[in-house]
């Protein structure tokens, strides 16, 4: 499977930074085949596509498309927004 490159979203900042994530992790945002396998790009835990989420941080290279995450990373995403807001 072809590396794909994927960036962090700073919100802070407002700008993406460089992410990089383990040559062995299969990361994707999107899949044909809703039963393939996947590793969530944040934890790497291996899940179907159907059983992911996108991202709220992290997107590919062209910074459109979040990438599968797991269902326990995408609540901390959430929940680290929600903070961040809360503190503004």
């Amino acid at each position: 499977m072809l590396k794909l490159r994927v960036k962090k979203w700073n919100p802070d900042r407002h700008c993406y930074e460089p992410y990089s994530y383990p040559d062995e992790w299969r990361v994707s945002f999107y899949c044909a085949d809703m039963d393939e396998l996947v590793n969530c790009a944040c934890c790497g835990k291996e899940l179907t596509y159907w059983g992911s989420f996108a991202s709220k941080e992290l997107y590919d290279g062209s910074g459109l498309f979040g990438m599968a995450v797991c269902p326990k990373c995408r609540e901390a995403e959430w929940k680290r927004d929600k903070e961040r807001r809360k503190n503004k």
